[in-house]
């Protein structure tokens, strides 16, 4: 029970940090901001997850769009709860099917790419990918052929 209090006070916390710091993703264990990232699409929780490694397990993330992507990452590092201020059908599927709790403002049917014309290319790359390990290599492929 004292657990579901601290993962509750947890959820709060990062809602409240995501809202009034405008950063894009914030990590909680325990009532402590572990840390926050600012920036676009996937490449904050990323990073976040590259830099804590192991101490992102049983965590709250806070992330400000959660799609897919977002929501395998998360499984993945092995996180105890999730907020967002929005998110797709998908990431609340893939969180659900993972056990993994989570609260969101709103519920949006797909993530949009820069120019609001299409889905989100993370989303796309990952439509039919259904493990966490798998999706996150594939990310990370992406961003590390990216600084090259």
């Amino acid at each position: 029970m004292r657990e579901k209090t601290i993962q509750n006070q947890d959820i709060s916390l990062a809602r409240k940090t995501l809202l009034e710091t405008k950063c894009s993703v914030v990590v909680i264990k325990k009532g402590n901001v572990l840390t926050k990232k600012h920036g676009q699409g996937i490449k904050p929780l990323l990073e976040t997850i590259e830099e804590l490694g192991k101490k992102m397990e049983g965590t709250t993330v806070g992330d400000r769009i959660l799609g897919k992507a977002s929501a395998m990452l998360c499984i993945y590092s092995k996180v105890a709860s999730v907020y967002s201020t929005m998110a797709t059908k998908k990431a609340i599927a893939a969180l659900i099917q993972a056990k993994i709790p989570g609260q969101t403002d709103k519920i949006i049917p797909y993530i949009k790419n820069k120019n609001g014309k299409d889905i989100c290319p993370f989303e796309k790359m990952l439509q039919d990918i259904h493990s966490p390990e798998e999706a996150y290599k594939i990310l990370k492929k992406h961003f590390v052929s990216k600084r090259t």
